[in-house]
């Protein structure tokens, strides 16, 4: 409720800074664990943190795979909110994947529940795991629905290649607080969130670099002539949405112990190549001077993936916002980026 305290790992990123500001606004104190004091001092900077400072304390945590890494950060919390996670990237060659990918996936969301464990108090954890947490790319472009039981996720190497070790990362992350739950039994629950493509405004990023790494890049790419590589399933989600669900989800009134999956237009999904129409619809100036290359450039197409995501709306209270919205959120962002509103 109001007023008690929330560790709150990951606040340097998109979501857990968006996570951060709606526990804020919801009127929670937040004990934010960073790697260093230059991160908590970037995110108190940020505009929609400034009005929130009394509300707001940090805990450095340079390692957070090291055994007992947040054992002090606990203490004296009622909530833990746990975002952070291994930032998935193609730069890392192949015997770097259990090193990079694994053990910090691993040992980051054990180790907390562990050290949650140490201390009494602690109500509940909300985990932000992912739809690759349990889902298995073998059955993209099936009729296979799926829901929060559903279990196909890979976690056994060798990994072809970074997505599919980040991928299995996630999966063996989830995996291992579920044992770790059925074999301990501690006095707080658990509840994982489970998004793919977040997309909207990322007030962490400060250049058109840093606001292209990840999800938003995958929408704005091929919007800014950057064919798409690959076939992606069209299941993306507002990022107001996830950071909304992480925190519903501390209320007493949602029972413990279950996951919601975040995606947007539950089991139709949308068409990546939607983007392209929105963006004609409403930036035609932009189109036309060639900051947006929707005319010129190859439309991103989508491979099927049904997702039964209405059970965060029913049980949480809340409809999600629009594909519409959500390019319109981070369009509008990349043009005042590159100095155009």
């Amino acid at each position: 409720m109001a007023g008690d305290l929330v560790l709150l790992t990951g606040a340097t990123g998109f979501v857990g800074f968006r996570v951060l500001v709606q526990l804020l606004e919801a009127g929670y104190y937040v004990r934010t664990a960073v790697r260093n004091v230059a991160g908590f001092e970037k995110i108190k900077s940020l505009k929609s943190a400034i009005p929130y400072q009394s509300q707001m304390e940090s805990i450095i945590v340079p390692d957070i795979t090291a055994l007992g890494a947040y054992d002090e950060a606990v203490k004296g919390v009622k909530y833990i909110v746990h975002v952070a996670s291994p930032y998935a990237s193609p730069d890392l060659f192949t015997e770097d994947f259990e090193l990079s990918y694994m053990q910090p996936a691993v040992n980051g969301t054990v180790g907390m529940l562990e050290s949650a464990n140490k201390v009494t108090g602690i109500g509940r954890i909300v985990i932000t795991a992912s739809l690759l947490s349990i889902v298995s790319r073998s059955i993209f472009g099936t009729d296979t629905v799926v829901n929060e039981a559903h279990r196909s996720a890979t976690t056994e190497g060798p990994y072809p290649n970074w997505m599919a070790a980040y991928s299995a990362s996630k999966a063996r992350a989830l995996e291992a607080s579920e044992q770790w739950m059925a074999e301990h039994k501690p006095s707080f629950d658990l509840i994982n969130i489970e998004p793919v493509f977040v997309l909207g405004r990322d007030e962490t990023a400060t250049d058109v670099n840093g606001f292209l790494k990840g999800s938003n890049g995958t929408l704005m790419g091929p919007i800014l002539g950057y064919p798409a590589e690959r076939r992606y399933p069209g299941i993306p989600v507002h990022i107001d949405d996830v950071a909304m669900m992480h925190v519903r989800c501390l209320k007493s009134t949602i029972s413990g112990n279950q996951d919601f999956l975040a995606a947007s237009h539950p089991l139709g999904g949308i068409e990546w190549a939607q983007s392209f129409d929105i963006i004609k619809k409403h930036y035609p100036k932009e189109c036309a001077e060639g900051i947006f290359k929707v005319d010129t450039t190859e439309r991103p197409l989508s491979v099927k993936l049904l997702i039964d995501s209405t059970k965060a709306e029913n049980t949480l209270g809340f409809t999600y916002k629009s594909f519409e919205k959500q390019v319109l959120d981070a369009a509008d962002q990349y043009l005042e980026l590159i100095g155009r509103k």
